[in-house]
């Protein structure tokens, strides 16, 4: 994950010079109205996603689409697809995210309870434990969002207050059983959680909004595109 941060730190440092503004304090914290310029040059311009997945199949009648994990093809569910996008859209909804990429939502852990952990993977690689729990119905991804906002570097009152209302919703927990979302509470020290109570985490994926990403949908009357991977690192530069 750091890997996936530092280059798009650079990439926004550069978008940000270009248009002649960045934080004076900071160069891992940004305000909103910086993540807003950075997400639309990273939207445009920027890196795609290495080996994204491409669940087209999918949107034909298809239940299950073929998917990667450090190089291993596997089947994977369509319904995570159709979960996880309906995760994305609910968040920008409720204000939780406001857009993807990792200055804001970027990526999250997937986990399954604990119980379920010891009893039917505790004792497999990792290899073969990721496949097999996109199939869970008890599986659960936990999300953060304002991962680089900088709340102190806002211009008003009111700039502030969104702020913090906006990183007041940075945890938040999706189902892929068909539930709704839950916005979880923060911390005291405003810092996201990265594990749930009687759950394990098992694995993570990553997603990062692009105008020729492989899946795309409707949020507040409009459309996001956006490339979605097992695999953190970037390696594909946009034309």
């Amino acid at each position: 994950m750091t890997t996936i941060i530092n280059i798009l730190i650079s990439t926004v440092l550069l978008a940000l010079s270009a248009v002649g503004t960045s934080s004076a304090d900071s160069d891992w914290y940004f305000t909103a109205d910086e993540i807003e310029t950075a997400y639309r040059y990273q939207a445009y311009f920027g890196r795609r996603l290495h080996n994204p997945l491409k669940p087209n199949v999918c949107y034909f009648g298809k239940s299950e689409f073929t998917a990667s994990f450090r190089g291993r093809e596997f089947g994977a569910p369509c319904r995570f697809i159709a979960d996880t996008t309906r995760h994305l859209k609910l968040m920008i909804e409720k204000g939780a995210a406001r857009y993807l990429f990792p200055l804001d939502a970027g990526h999250a852990h997937l986990a399954i309870p604990t119980v379920l952990w010891e009893r039917k993977y505790s004792k497999l690689s990792v290899d073969e434990v990721f496949p097999q729990i996109l199939w869970e119905p008890e599986l659960v991804a936990l999300y953060h969002t304002a991962e680089h906002l900088a709340v102190h570097d806002s211009k008003s009152d009111k700039e502030i207050f969104q702020a913090k209302d906006w990183q007041a919703k940075r945890n938040v927990l999706g189902y892929f059983n068909g539930g709704p979302i839950r916005i979880l509470p923060t911390r005291a020290d405003g810092s996201a959680d990265d594990k749930l109570e009687q759950y394990e985490n098992v694995a993570s994926f990553y997603f990062l909004a692009h105008r020729l990403g492989e899946i795309a949908f409707s949020v507040n009357g409009g459309a996001i595109s956006l490339d979605m991977s097992f695999d953190e690192d970037y390696a594909v530069i946009s034309p």
